[in-house]
């Protein structure tokens, strides 16, 4: 008898952060014989009883996530341990307080770690059960190499086309200033210890503070940044999550500021002649594509401040310093040139976090691992009376949510809803898919035998020919 086809499951949260990455790791996947499944989130979770049983790479292991690992077991699939935002942080107290659910974390058969502070942090938790971690690094990484920048070459040459020299503003305040009004943990921590100061946990308190005070530094910073460089334009990138109004009334008049969210971050990271950021991923990614990065830290803190992207960055502390260094870097491509003591330094930070940003691609040794594990894990055939209540479970669950949204939303927030939605996760199509399927193929010359075909219109299968 033949055994059965390998099957894998990557669901994508945020388009833009996740899709590429994700399409990837399903080449390298379907090369060594996996079949598959990829697409939206919200999607593929809902529609986990008609998948077949596969290993399931999640987008983090927040308990919020106990209902789909709920079903994920009761349907046979396997779960693996991973974290889309497992390196950046403000602790490794906070990840964790933050990140791991106490009842999805002990769930997965295995883990897949970015690096070794990752791995470090899993294995130190009171609810470790002992399941295997492998240190395998992260697709994301994979498409910052120098081996896959070609991937982003058109991109970046119709950035530049269309907006000339770019100084790049990426933000990161959707906990205050979320897309969806009625939203942001930290814009409702603010209001709650308005209402009743007693009941509110200190360090969430003293965060939601330390980014409102960094928040109104930014508006203000924009337009200063703006006025001192007219012949670049000033484009500011919110997170997935944001709302972009303030941001364009942060503008004030400059005619080259603007409010610009559209695909995937490295090109634009590429394209841009310095970067700007606080405590972000993208701090990290522009300084691992080479390019000159600036942390803006008008205040400063040792407990909320995220150390690794702030450390691979020049540190600015005031709107006056940031244009300052700005201006040298602009000056010359080897202006502000780090000495190489400190660039040693900082190989050595990243190392800590990231693994496989040279030699095989991180997505190849995730594929070595999964193989090895499809071949050796054997778990026990689901019962067939948790699946009956799994699947009645599940289909409540959807006709509820279909439910809720028709008729218990009123038309603002059903609008908003669906605004967000298409936002963080735009209706694609084969055409999306098959397009980066053939830019890999033709950059690395793999993958030759590859399909991809449609099961829903945010769900796609890629298997070998």
């Amino acid at each position: 008898m033949p055994k059965p086809r390998r099957r894998l499951i990557l669901p994508v949260e945020i388009f833009n952060r996740e899709f590429d990455a994700k399409v990837l790791l399903s080449c390298f996947a379907a090369e060594r014989g996996f079949s598959v499944i990829i697409g939206a989130k919200r999607d593929i979770n809902l529609n986990l009883a008609s998948l077949p049983p596969s290993i399931y790479l999640p987008i983090n292991l927040h308990n919020r996530n106990h209902v789909t690992t709920y079903l994920l077991k009761n349907f046979g699939h396997t779960l693996a341990g991973v974290d889309e935002e497992a390196i950046v942080y403000c602790s490794p107290e906070v990840y964790v307080k933050e990140k791991l659910g106490t009842n999805v974390f002990p769930q997965p058969k295995l883990f897949l770690a970015w690096g070794p502070e990752n791995a470090k942090i899993w294995k130190s938790q009171k609810n470790y059960n002992g399941m295997p971690v492998h240190i395998t690094g992260n697709p994301r990484t994979d498409l910052l190499r120098p081996e896959l920048q070609k991937y982003w070459a058109h991109s970046v040459e119709g950035i530049r086309h269309k907006f000339g020299n770019i100084i790049l503003l990426n933000t990161n305040f959707g906990k205050l200033n979320n897309f969806r009004p009625n939203k942001g943990d930290e814009k409702k921590t603010l209001e709650s210890a308005t209402r009743s100061p007693g009941t509110i946990d200190a360090q969430e308190l003293g965060m939601a503070k330390h980014r409102l005070a960094l928040f109104h530094h930014f508006q203000k910073m924009v337009g200063e940044v703006g006025r001192a460089f007219p012949t670049h334009t000033i484009l500011i990138r919110p997170h997935p999550s944001e709302n972009h109004e303030i941001w364009k009334q942060a503008a004030n008049g400059c005619s080259n500021v603007h409010v610009h969210f559209e695909g995937h971050v490295t090109p634009w990271l590429l394209a841009a002649d310095a970067i700007i950021h606080n405590s972000c991923t993208t701090g990290l990614e522009g300084y691992l594509l080479n390019r000159p990065v600036f942390a803006f830290q008008p205040i400063m803190s040792e407990y909320f401040d995220k150390r690794l992207p702030n450390a691979l960055s020049q540190q600015a502390t005031s709107s006056q310093e940031l244009i300052d260094l700005l201006n040298v870097a602009l000056s010359s491509p080897t202006s502000g040139r780090e000495t190489k003591d400190t660039a040693s330094e900082k190989t050595k930070l990243i190392e800590q976090y990231l693994a496989f940003l040279q030699g095989p691609f991180a997505s190849e040794k995730i594929i070595d691992v999964l193989e090895h594990f499809d071949d050796t894990f054997s778990q026990a055939a689901p019962n067939w009376r948790n699946v009956f209540v799994a699947k009645s479970y599940a289909l409540a669950r959807k006709y509820k949510r279909t439910f809720n949204a028709t008729f218990r939303m009123s038309n603002l927030n059903r609008s908003q809803r669906y605004q967000y939605l298409q936002h963080i996760f735009p209706e694609i199509g084969f055409s999306t898919i098959q397009e980066r399927i053939e830019r890999f193929q033709h950059i690395l010359q793999r993958f030759p035998d590859i399909k991809v075909r449609t099961l829903t219109k945010s769900i796609f299968e890629i298997t070998p020919d």
